[in-house]
C-alpha cells in the first residue's frame, strides 16, 4: 500500500510539472504580438529591445517563483519532505569560547561537518526502489543479457551460416524469440523479488556479464576459427586468451567497484547502458529480418535432405559413391602398413594411390563431385560459384538412364541446387514448412551462442561442430539425413540394407570420414574420449565394410559399381604454397563376375583421380561420356598432367582469399611434382 501511495504522489507531481510547462507555453503564445510593419529609428530600437528583454526576464522570474511556491504548497498537501535525502545547511548557532561546553560543542560541530563532507563525496544516498521500479530495471538488465546471448547471437549465427544449415532464419526466429521473451520475463520477476543492496549487486553482475559478452563478440573473436569440427586449441591463441580474460576482469571489476562507491550513479549507468544496447541490437535484428524477407522474394523453394531410401538398393543394378571427408591417400598408406587387413572386405576394388582431387576444401570439392564442373578458362570466382550447378547435368544424366537417385549430404552449398535436385532425387524434397525440433534446436543454439559470447578461456567447454546444428534441428518425423558416422553405422547395422522395387539405384553418401571431430573407435562406434585420425579413419572404413558385406549378403555386390573417395585430402589453413601433397583416396569397383568380385584388393599407380570421376560415373550408368572425358579405365598415359585447385585463406582460415591452380606431373604423393600454374580466381571481399 505504501509503494502504491508513493507512486500516486510521484504521478501527481509529474502531472503538475507537465501542466505548468503547458501553461507557460500557452502564455507565451497568447502574449505574442501580431506581426506589424513600421519604420523605427535604430537608436530608439536599441533601448526598446533592452526594455522588452528586461520585462521578459522579470516576468520569467515572477512566473518561476509562482510555480516554485505553488509546487511547495503541493508538497505540503501531499506530505512530501522536499529535503529528503539532501544535505541542508544547519541553523547557525554561536558558540561562546568561554562556555563550559565550548570544546565539546566545537568537536561535535566539526564531526557533523566532516560527516556532511563524506556524504557529499559519496553523493546522495540511493533511494529505496519500489517493486515496480525494481521490475522495470530487472527487465532492462535481464533483457539486455538474454537478448545479447540467447536471442541476437543465435539468430546472427543462423543468418551468417545460411548455406551450411538445413533450416532458415525464419524457421529459428519464432522459437528463439518466444524462448528468449519467456526467459526475460521469468528472470526479471525473480530478480525483482530481491531488495536493497542485494538487488543492486545482482543487477550489476547481470549487466556486467552482458557487457562482457557484447564486447567479446564485437571485438575479441577475430582469430576464432570456423566451427568445422577442429578442436579449439587455446595453446595456439595464448595472446588473445590473455587479452580476453583481462578485458572481462576489468569490465566486471569496474562495475562492482562503481556500485560499491557510487551506487546511485551506477544505477543510472546500468539502466542507460542496458536500454541503449537493447535498442542497438534490436535494430540490428530488424535489419537482418528485412534483408531475409527481401532474399525470400527470390522464391527459392525450401528443401530438405531426408534419409528416405538411404539403405535401399536395387536387386540388379547399383551405383554407390562413398565420400569419406578429409581421408588422405597418405593416411590410407599408413593404415595399410600398420593394419594390412583394413581393406580386406574391399574385394574386387582397385586402389588408385596416384590420385588427384578437384578442389579444396569441402565447400568447393563436394559441389564438384555432384556437378563435375571445374573452373573454365574465362571463369571468375563468382561466375564459377554461381554457375557450377546450372551448367552441370551430371546427376540428371544419371537419372535419365533410369536410376533412382539418392543424394545424402548437407554440403551442396546452393539453395538453387537443392531445389533442382528435388526434381529428380529420391530423398531431397520440397517442403512448405520445416518441422523444427524446438528443444533440441534451442539446446544447440545456446551452446554455440555461449561459444561465441564467452571469454576465450571458457570457449573449449562449449565447442561445437556446425553439423551438430543440422543433426539436432529438424524433427525426426521428417527423417532428415544425419551427417554423423556413428549414428549412420548404428542404423546401418540395426536396420540393414534392403532391396527396393527400383530397377536401378544411385546412392551418393557423404560421411565425416577422417575429419574432426575425432570421436570414432576403430569399429565405427562412439569412443569414450577423443581418438586420433588413424583410428577415426579405420572407424569410417569399418562402416563402409559393413555396407559392402551387406551388399554381398543380399547377392547384389557383383552387379554394384562402387566408388570410395574423399572430397579432399588432409590440409591445414592454407595461406601460402602447399608444403605437402593433398590427395584424396580413390577406390573403384566395377561390375564384375562373382570370381572377379571376390579377388583381393588391387593397387594401381596410373595417374587418375577426380578428373576422371564424372566420366566414370556416366559410363557406369550406360550414358554418353563424350562430353565428360576419359574414364578411370581408359587412362594409359603415365606422364599425364592433372590439375588441382586449392584455396588461399586469411591467416585465421576464416575467409577465402583466392582459388589457385596447381598442375601435377608424376606421382601425386610427391609435392615436388606440384607446380603453380599462375591461374588465380580472386574471391571478392565480403561487404
Amino acid at each position: 500500500m505504501t509503494e502504491v501511495l508513493i507512486m500516486l504522489k510521484r504521478f501527481a507531481l509529474a502531472v503538475f510539472d507537465i501542466t505548468s510547462l503547458f501553461a507557460a507555453a500557452c502564455l507565451v503564445v497568447l502574449v505574442a504580438a501580431p506581426q506589424a510593419h513600421a519604420y523605427v529609428d535604430p537608436s530608439v530600437m536599441t533601448y526598446t529591445i533592452q526594455a522588452v528583454a528586461g520585462v521578459a526576464v522579470a516576468l520569467s522570474a515572477v512566473l518561476g517563483v509562482a510555480l516554485r511556491r505553488t509546487r511547495r504548497v503541493l508538497f505540503r498537501i501531499l506530505k512530501i519532505d522536499e529535503n529528503a535525502n539532501k544535505i541542508v545547511d544547519p541553523e547557525v548557532t554561536a558558540i561562546d569560547p568561554s562556555a563550559i561546553n565550548a570544546a565539546d560543542d566545537l568537536e561535535k560541530a566539526d564531526a557533523e561537518a566532516m560527516s556532511d563532507k563524506e556524504r557529499l563525496n559519496r553523493g546522495p544516498a540511493p533511494r529505496r526502489l519500489p517493486w515496480l521500479q525494481r521490475f522495470v530495471r530487472a527487465l532492462a538488465g535481464c533483457g539486455f543479457l538474454i537478448l545479447t546471448v540467447f536471442i541476437a547471437a543465435p539468430l546472427e549465427i543462423v543468418n551468417a551460416s545460411a548455406d551450411s544449415l538445413n533450416f532458415g532464419f525464419f524457421d529459428a526466429m519464432p522459437i528463439v524469440l518466444v524462448t528468449g521473451l519467456v526467459a526475460i520475463l521469468t528472470s526479471s520477476l525473480v530478480l525483482s523479488l530481491f531488495r536493497g543492496r542485494v538487488f543492486d549487486w545482482l543487477l550489476v553482475i547481470i549487466v556486467a556479464l552482458g557487457v562482457g559478452c557484447y564486447v567479446q563478440a564485437l571485438l575479441l573473436n577475430g582469430p576464432l576459427p570456423i566451427a568445422d569440427g577442429t578442436p579449439l586449441d587455446l595453446a595456439k591463441f595464448k595472446k588473445i586468451t590473455l587479452i580476453s580474460s583481462l578485458v572481462w576482469l576489468v569490465i566486471i571489476a569496474g562495475f562492482l567497484l562503481l556500485n560499491a562507491k557510487k551506487r546511485t550513479a551506477c544505477r543510472a549507468l546500468v539502466l542507460a547502458m542496458s536500454v541503449g544496447l537493447i535498442v542497438v541490437q534490436g535494430a540490428s535484428l530488424a535489419n537482418i529480418s528485412v534483408n531475409q524477407m527481401q532474399s525470400d522474394k527470390e522464391e527459392v523453394p525450401q528443401t530438405l535432405v531426408t534419409s528416405k531410401g538411404e539403405f535401399e538398393v536395387s536387386s540388379s543394378d547399383n551405383i554407390i559413391v562413398f565420400v569419406l571427408d578429409f581421408f588422405d591417400t597418405n593416411l590410407m598408406n599408413e593404415l595399410l602398413d600398420e593394419h594390412p587387413d583394413v581393406l580386406d572386405d574391399f574385394t574386387g576394388f582397385t586402389y588408385y594411390r596416384n590420385s588427384v582431387g578437384s578442389l579444396i576444401p569441402t565447400r568447393y570439392a563436394l559441389p564438384y563431385l555432384l556437378s563435375g564442373e571445374m573452373p573454365l578458362e574465362d571463369d571468375t570466382y563468382s561466375s564459377y560459384i554461381n554457375s557450377r550447378y546450372q551448367r552441370s547435368t551430371l546427376m540428371e544424366d544419371i537419372h535419365d538412364q533410369g536410376y533412382d537417385v539418392g543424394i545424402y549430404t548437407e554440403s551442396i552449398y546452393s539453395p538453387w541446387a537443392f531445389a533442382n535436385f528435388a526434381g529428380f532425387t529420391e530423398n531431397i524434397v520440397e517442403v512448405g514448412h520445416l518441422e523444427i525440433n524446438a528443444p533440441s534446436l534451442m539446446r544447440i543454439l545456446t551452446k554455440l551462442s555461449l561459444y561465441r559470447e564467452l571469454p576465450w578461456i571458457l570457449k573449449p567447454f562449449f565447442w561445437f561442430n556446425t553439423d551438430e546444428i543440422n543433426v539436432d534441428s529438424i524433427s525426426n518425423s521428417m527423417s532428415p539425413y544425419v551427417y554423423d558416422d556413428a549414428k549412420y553405422g548404428q542404423r546401418l547395422r540395426g536396420e540393414g540394407l534392403a532391396v527396393s522395387d527400383s530397377e536401378k539405384t544411385f546412392r551418393f553418401i557423404h560421411l565425416n570420414g577422417a575429419h574432426w571431430p575425432l570421436t570414432l573407435d576403430e569399429n565405427g562406434n562412439v569412443a569414450e574420449g577423443e581418438t586420433d585420425r588413424p583410428t577415426q579413419a579405420r572407424g569410417s572404413l569399418s562402416i563402409v565394410s559393413d555396407y559392402l558385406q551387406q551388399l554381398k549378403d543380399l547377392g547384389v555386390y557383383d552387379d554394384s559399381f562402387i566408388i570410395v573417395t574423399s572430397d579432399h585430402g588432409h590440409f591445414d589453413t592454407i595461406s601460402g604454397e602447399l608444403d605437402h601433397s593433398v590427395t584424396p583416396i580413390f577406390l573403384v569397383k566395377p561390375r564384375e563376375t562373382t570370381e572377379e568380385a571376390s579377388q583381393p584388393l588391387k593397387i594401381s599407380t596410373i595417374p587418375t583421380g577426380h578428373c576422371d570421376y564424372p566420366a566414370t560415373l556416366i559410363d557406369a550408368a550406360g550414358g554418353d561420356t563424350s562430353s565428360y572425358g576419359p574414364t578411370v579405365f581408359d587412362i594409359t598415359d603415365n606422364n599425364r598432367t592433372r590439375y588441382y585447385w586449392t584455396t588461399y585463406t586469411d591467416a585465421e582460415g576464416k575467409e577465402d582469399v583466392a582459388l589457385v591452380q596447381y598442375e601435377i606431373n608424376g606421382d601425386s604423393l610427391d609435392i615436388e611434382n606440384w607446380t603453380l600454374t599462375g591461374r588465380v580466381l580472386e574471391v571478392p571481399k565480403s561487404e
